[in-house]
């Protein structure tokens, strides 16, 4: 028993073959729209005669075209597959090493049980005890899916709540999705209300999946830090480069190159210094030289700021890589005697992220933010398609506030 009086439900696997997986050839999602975040993600399904075999294997069918969008690695998502019925069942653990499409053909093949009862209370006891018994990816998001189509007796909900919170407390978001009409939505609400990333989908039927997924998927996954391998800038911070993201040539699969918006942001007050100010610029060159820049592939922005804010290379200028290093090398150390943070943020979100200063719309939108020093002014919330890794310099870098800033992607000190 665990404290609490909790029982640890028994672990009851089927043996499947394993293929021996060497990640640095990985499989890449197949599909343009993926999801390639930090993130442990469980999917649970509910095995009750609630569903028929046919509707069991439409659900089936939606877990694995969920799992060909994602960027699943143990580096990237990990993903494990449980069915309950009157027992909780593993399909797939969250660390086995098999390739992808060995993990999509597992899943297809989970046996439909047709029980009388299904129980949550069980399942998610099993998910907070066996799955995430202990924490190995402090630095991912850890979601469970909740695919219910049935209602377990009330003697068997008394608990529900108490394993749910005990999730939260490991910091795993819990979805449930309930679908047909003897899903319990008294249940699901009961779980949604534990927490307020506890987002509830209800379909009328499993024909409501597919047109569902991509809004899961797009749910789910911007609750997840962005998968950013770190590198290190000269004389001043841990940066992350990740060569998925930036489009580095990697070994693997020829693969097109990656879109993206790029915008540095760079603290030039008078407190940052001007010698702080040209590391600053130093890395700033490193990571660009590492980067896949092209009309086609990776834009780039550069701003400066403090008391104001200075466009030093917007994206509507050439995007050729030595003429963005070279103007790169030629800005000037401007000073000024505030921080404006959120008037940074602010103009970046307004302006530098538009069409008219030459923002792609299909381009997903990522800013290093680099400073050392709080923030003057007030700072607002950035949109959601905007992602921020901010990097602290120097002692009197604030680090909350660059959490606030960059959530769910932690700062770089």
């Amino acid at each position: 028993q665990q404290p609490g009086g909790l029982e640890v439900p028994p672990t009851d696997a089927p043996v499947g073959t394993t293929t021996p997986y060497v990640e640095d050839t990985p499989e890449p999602p197949m599909h343009d729209f993926f999801c390639s975040r930090l993130l442990d993600l469980v999917f649970l399904l509910d095995g009750s005669s609630k569903l028929s075999e046919a509707e069991f294997g439409v659900l089936k069918a939606f877990v694995v075209g969920m799992m060909e969008r994602l960027y699943i690695s143990q580096k990237r998502v990990r993903v494990a597959v449980v069915e309950f019925h009157d027992g909780s069942y593993s399909y797939i653990g969250l660390k086995d090493r098999k390739r992808p499409s060995e993990l999509r053909r597992i899943a297809s093949q989970v046996k439909y049980a047709g029980s009388q009862v299904a129980s949550t209370s069980e399942v998610l006891k099993y998910t907070l005890f066996q799955i995430f018994n202990k924490i190995d990816r402090p630095e991912a998001s850890r979601i469970t899916l909740l695919l219910t189509a049935s209602q377990e007796p009330p003697q068997m909900a008394r608990n529900l709540v108490r394993y749910v919170q005990g999730l939260k407390k490991k910091k795993v978001i819990v979805i449930p999705v309930g679908i047909g009409p003897h899903a319990s939505l008294r249940q699901i609400r009961l779980i949604e209300k534990q927490a307020p990333e506890n987002k509830a989908f209800v379909l009328s039927s499993v024909d409501e999946l597919e047109q569902w997924r991509d809004e899961i998927i797009s749910y789910l996954c911007d609750l997840a830090p962005v998968a950013l391998p770190p590198t290190s800038a000269p004389h001043m911070a841990q940066v992350t480069v990740g060569p998925g993201l930036l489009g580095i040539s990697t070994a693997g699969p020829k693969r097109n190159s990656m879109v993206l918006d790029v915008a540095f942001l760079l603290e030039g007050s008078d407190k940052i210094g001007e010698a702080d100010f040209n590391r600053s610029k130093e890395f700033m060159v490193e990571v660009i030289q590492r980067m896949d820049v092209g009309q086609d592939a990776i834009h780039v922005a550069v701003l400066q700021y403090s008391y104001l804010v200075v466009l030093e290379y917007p994206f509507s200028e050439a995007q050729s890589k030595g003429d963005i290093l070279q103007r790169v090398r030629e800005i000037r150390f401007r000073g000024g005697n505030r921080t404006n943070t959120g008037l940074a943020l602010q103009y970046l979100s307004e302006h530098s992220f538009s069409a008219t200063q030459g923002d792609r719309e299909q381009a997903p939108n990522l800013v290093y933010m680099v400073t050392g020093n709080p923030a003057s002014d007030e700072i607002r919330r950035l949109p959601g398609d905007i992602q921020v890794v901010p990097i602290g310099v120097g002692p009197h870098a604030d680090v909350q506030e660059l959490e606030r800033i960059g959530w769910p992607n932690a700062p770089i000190l």
